[in-house]
């Protein structure tokens, strides 16, 4: 029973990252929206469209790990019960 509640709050705390880091990327996807619309890249580095988009993609690289990791979690702990009913 202890590992459900410690997978409960694994689960919660992560879900609840992955919605503020979701939120994060939306926010970032709108000022990328704006930028575009309005030509206001700079030539800098970090405030080019390239620097823009590489943002972006590290920011839905970091969601899909957070979720693969989440998923993984589940799986461990079906598997391990699994074991324990087959013992």
């Amino acid at each position: 029973m202890e590992e459900i509640r410690e997978l409960n709050v694994l689960l919660e705390s992560g879900i609840e990252e992955y919605e503020e880091q979701l939120k994060a990327l939306q926010a970032e996807r709108l000022k990328y929206i704006r930028l575009s619309m309005t030509d206001g890249f700079g030539a800098e580095e970090g405030q080019s469209k390239e620097s823009w988009l590489l943002h972006l993609k590290q920011l839905e690289d970091t969601l899909e790990v957070r979720v693969k990791s989440l998923k993984q979690a589940v799986v461990e702990l079906a598997e391990a019960f699994k074991k324990v009913e087959t013992e």
